[in-house]
């Protein structure tokens, strides 16, 4: 395989890797609103850690796609 097609393959890897970080902000909010329901004394201590742990699944995705366009571009000027 060629230097330009391992990059292809790394850009697609790159673009799966935005997956994962979007199912885990699902499981954030879902997880942060059951909390909230079972313990409403609570709701603001834990709707400040769901909004945390939102932040860096958030960033794990903006880097994997920053990843992707770096990458994207290796291939353009290469």
């Amino acid at each position: 395989m060629s230097d330009s097609s391992l990059l292809g393959v790394g850009v697609g890897l790159s673009a799966l890797g935005i997956l994962g970080p979007a199912i885990a902000l699902g499981l954030v909010a879902s997880k942060t609103m059951e909390g909230i329901a079972r313990q409403p004394e609570k709701s603001n201590d834990i709707f400040l850690k769901g909004i945390i742990f939102a932040a860096l699944c958030e960033a794990l995705g903006l880097l994997a796609f920053l990843l992707g366009l770096f990458l994207n571009n290796q291939i353009s000027s290469g």
